[in-house]
């Protein structure tokens, strides 16, 4: 049940959200010729919007011809730049939340989903599991908790671009927190993030974990931290090889990768049954290559992530 419980018995709707920026052009129409492919079917359709968030200071001529062509973009009023993903995404929220609550219908969402531009998403593996989703305190996503070599620890050097200045966060861990390249909250969660007035960071991904799985004078939660669901089909990094029919999110797709993706991804599709609806195991019996079980061995020493 929802927070209002409003629409405990129909099927979640899912609204999905795509950082980009104006010169990603490229980008974005490589995910229209790929993944978002899946919403020609019904079912899928019925149940995921999809859009991009831009900035409005990023607006033109050609933006306008993009938006009159396919009609997905969302511009924003907050900055542009790497460094404003995060306040970009508030005010998306915020947008969302309010055409949700006055209009209802196709702007009505039971999660949202944050995804990256050069991120792939399964979509017809993602809908069937949305009916086992939890309407509320639902985080889920490749997270980073500080087991196994999923660090957390803030990097404090200005020259790396996932830099975290000590004014903006001064402990020396961060809370809990999903990778950006794809993730999803339930709605209570964006509702409790609106509630307000948050600081501004120049990361996105980590202060999702802050507000949410953070310590009390951080977390917004009146009932205390989220519990974040981790899933290894979410994958910020390339494995060996690329495509694995149990991915749910990949990232790090070039655009001329993500048709050939999609294709590998409608075969496997037609020949195999849909994994399960809990994380993937860490044995991967995909490939039996020897990249594959280099790579495999060096994931189970926890030189590289899965």
């Amino acid at each position: 049940m929802d927070i209002d419980g409003e629409g405990a018995s129909s099927a979640p709707r899912l609204r999905i959200f795509i950082s980009s920026a104006a010169q990603n052009a490229n980008r974005r129409q490589a995910l229209r010729k790929s993944w978002f492919r899946y919403l020609a079917d019904p079912s899928i359709q019925s149940s995921v919007s999809v859009c991009f968030v831009l900035s409005k200071d990023s607006e033109s001529e050609e933006l306008a011809q993009e938006q009159a062509q396919h009609g997905d973009l969302v511009l924003v009023n907050a900055p542009p730049g790497y460094h404003n993903l995060w306040r970009k995404a508030l005010v998306f929220l915020a947008w969302l939340e309010e055409r949700s609550s006055s209009g209802g219908g196709s702007d009505s969402y039971d999660f949202v989903m944050h995804a990256d531009d050069d991120s792939f998403l399964r979509l017809d593996l993602l809908v069937p599991l949305m009916a086992g989703w939890p309407r509320q305190r639902f985080y889920w996503g490749y997270i980073w908790d500080g087991t196994g070599n999923r660090v957390t620890a803030p990097i404090r050097n200005p020259a790396n671009k996932s830099h975290m200045p000590q004014e903006q966060y001064p402990l020396d861990y961060y809370p809990p927190f999903a990778s950006g390249c794809g993730f999803v909250l339930s709605r209570d969660l964006v509702r409790a993030l609106l509630a307000q007035p948050l600081p501004d960071y120049r990361l996105l991904d980590p202060p999702f974990g802050i507000h949410l799985c953070g310590p009390p004078e951080l977390c917004v939660l009146p009932d205390g931290p989220v519990t974040p669901l981790h899933d290894d089909r979410v994958r910020p990094y390339r494995p060996l090889p690329t495509f694995r029919p149990d991915t749910l999110v990949q990232h790090y797709l070039r655009p001329e990768e993500m048709r050939p993706f999609y294709q590998q991804a409608l075969e496997a599709a037609s020949g195999d049954a849909a994994p399960a609806a809990g994380p993937s195991s860490q044995q991967d019996t995909s490939s039996s290559s020897a990249p594959a079980e280099l790579y495999n061995t060096l994931v189970s020493l926890g030189l590289l992530r899965r």
